[in-house]
């Protein structure tokens, strides 16, 4: 069925969720998993006409080592269920382009998300990545959520 899945993470519950998922998914399917986190370009901040000062280099140190501690968690968990897994970090934007070059350019045949990433009002005001890949991909994608307490 699926050869190789690559599955986007945020490090959110949700995404650990998916990660639980597409780790599975690989194992039934023999396939391979990728694990991919987006890290948003720089954007300097400004007030009125002041600057707020920021670095690049310390934002994209601090994206780095967490998309490091997110990649770790799909790593451990595709190796607890025996999956051949490989990650990455893409610095890009748009995140879901991003998300969907990076497949096409592995070979992927499924994208696995997460239903929601941001939160409030960022989500109201960037629309969810989510969202935007089911819209724009040719890729099949597979969303999971996070299940209910019964």
């Amino acid at each position: 069925m699926f050869k190789h899945i690559l599955l986007a993470t945020d490090g959110s519950s949700v995404a650990t969720v998916a990660t639980r998922t597409a780790a599975e998914l690989a194992r039934l399917c023999g396939a391979t998993l990728t694990g991919l986190h987006v890290i948003e370009p720089f954007r300097a901040t400004t007030y009125g006409e002041m600057m707020l000062p920021a670095s690049e280099t310390i934002y994209l140190d601090n994206a780095r080592e967490q998309a490091a501690r997110y990649l770790r968690d799909v790593e451990q968990i595709a190796a607890t269920v025996g999956v051949t897994c490989h990650t990455l970090y893409e610095i890009g934007t748009p995140i879901h382009v991003t998300i969907e070059d990076a497949a096409k350019a592995r070979h992927c045949d499924l994208i696995v998300v997460g239903s929601h990433g941001r939160r409030g009002l960022q989500r109201l005001l960037l629309g969810s990545e989510t969202q935007k890949i089911l819209l724009t991909t040719s890729l099949p994608v597979l969303v999971c959520r996070t299940p209910y307490p019964h």
